[in-house]
């Protein structure tokens, strides 16, 4: 390809974006720049997150805890328990910012993973253009079900706030609202831009680890145009080079993603239930905007499982297609010392390529239809 960048092109606008939310590490140092910049590069996701994030989240905890039923408790809870998932995602990546900014980088600048042919170009710009719009339409309707909801309160007669939180002051009056109204807006749009960007960039691993064995596929299914032995043979050894490799970063992207996928999909019943639940007492006349996204937030929770699911899923069915692909190399006019190394490599492929969520499940399809 013309530009390595092109190897990673849809997930550019996502990386930056987690960089200015402080999800993502910021560029190494330079040699001659300020300490204090060196500190606010250190500390500037604890600088927003702590005041916004983590605190509208245990405010919101706390308004569940002293609400005085189960009806006025159930209306925080279906977002809190959403939010619970994304510490974790939030935690997990800084905890895993160093292997995940590796993992980016050899996805993006080793030679190995180089595409070689047109087609090979062709194929891997098309997905990754595909994989980009997908996401991009993720993210408008996330936001869809944030600001609907600051929107749709504004016409109400009586003082009501878009996600309620336990306000520690007196907001049901005119001066007091816009405060509590603002507070609630800004921490919803950080904690929704966190969830979609964090949600894109687990996808986006999975995405292209899947793309690499696709590859593979499509370098195995090349060789039946191969005549010469030595040139065959070479090829192949190649194959199973970047085999290995592919493995190797299976297993990384295993690391990163692990528990952000785990923790959606265990609270992911709890919240589809209190939405349920939620829906059942919103008033369509009294609070139409409300209801509107309370719809559009129990489409975007089934998303956001199924996307993880299918990536992962993904990941095996591409892996597990490559046995299939060993059959259409020509191997019937190999040498017996050719027929030999195909038979190990298929011995090989015998293992299972899947990603695990913790040590309780697979990742893919079956676990979302249970779910």
């Amino acid at each position: 390809m013309g530009k390595q960048e092109d190897r990673t092109q849809s997930v550019h606008l996502t990386i930056r974006v987690m960089s200015i939310v402080g999800l993502w590490p910021w560029s190494p140092a330079a040699k001659d720049e300020l300490p204090f910049l060196g500190f606010i590069k250190e500390n500037y996701r604890y600088l927003l997150h702590l005041p916004f994030t983590f605190a509208f989240i245990g405010l919101m905890w706390l308004e569940a805890f002293v609400s005085s039923n189960l009806e006025q408790a159930g209306q925080v809870l279906y977002m809190s328990i959403t939010e619970v998932a994304l510490i974790v995602k939030i935690v997990n990546i800084w905890h895993h910012s160093s292997t995940a900014w590796q993992l980016m980088h050899q996805l993006k600048n080793a030679p190995e993973y180089e595409l070689r042919s047109q087609e090979e170009i062709q194929s891997w710009q098309g997905q990754q253009r595909s994989f980009k719009w997908y996401f991009y339409l993720y993210c408008l309707a996330s936001l869809g079900v944030v600001y609907s909801g600051c929107i749709g309160v504004l016409f109400l007669e009586e003082y009501v706030l878009p996600f309620a939180y336990f306000v520690p002051f007196q907001w049901q009056n005119e001066q007091g609202y816009w405060y509590a109204y603002g507070y609630s807006v800004a921490g919803m749009t950080l904690t929704c831009i966190s969830n979609v960007t964090l949600d894109t960039i687990g996808c986006y691993f999975m995405f292209h680890i899947s793309l690499l064995y696709q590859l593979l596929g499509m370098r195995l299914r090349s060789l039946r145009n191969v005549d010469n032995e030595l040139e065959f043979e070479h090829q192949l050894r190649m194959i199973f080079k970047l085999h290995h490799r592919i493995r190797r970063l299976t297993l990384e992207c295993q690391t990163v993603v692990s528990p952000y996928v785990l923790s959606q999909i265990i609270l992911s019943a709890f919240i589809l239930c209190f939405s349920g639940y939620r829906l059942q007492h919103v008033e369509i006349r009294g609070n139409p905007g409300q209801f509107v996204s309370m719809l559009q937030f129990v489409s975007v929770m089934i998303l956001q499982i199924f996307l993880p699911c299918f990536y992962g899923n993904q990941i095996t069915f591409h892996a597990n297609q490559l046995s299939n692909e060993v059959y259409n190399t020509n191997w019937l006019q190999c040498t017996p010392h050719i027929r030999r190394l195909l038979n190990i490599y298929m011995e090989h492929l015998k293992r299972p390529v899947i990603i695990r969520a913790g040590y309780f499940f697979n990742v893919g399809l079956p676990i979302f239809v249970k779910v």
